[in-house]
């Protein structure tokens, strides 16, 4: 199955063109967990560029099926 991975915050959206190919939905999860780790690690000391953003998992028919916020949680 082929999967997109958008960036949004709700305003505006940078839309994946190409996709994935992946077995299933949680190989998309898997996939969809280390790129937003890679975006956070680029300058983990600014996070607050990423407040409010989030990567949404889309299907091949347009249907968002996971959506996972980039701003890093919070430690306590």
């Amino acid at each position: 199955m082929r999967y997109y991975f958008n960036l949004t915050n709700g305003e505006v959206a940078i839309r994946d063109e190409e996709g994935v190919d992946v077995s299933d939905i949680q190989m998309a999860m898997i996939y969809a967990l280390e790129v937003v780790e890679e975006l956070r690690a680029e300058d983990s000391t600014n996070s607050e560029l990423w407040r409010g953003w989030r990567l949404e998992i889309v299907d091949a028919a347009g249907r968002m099926v996971q959506s996972i916020p980039l701003e890093a949680p919070s430690v306590q």
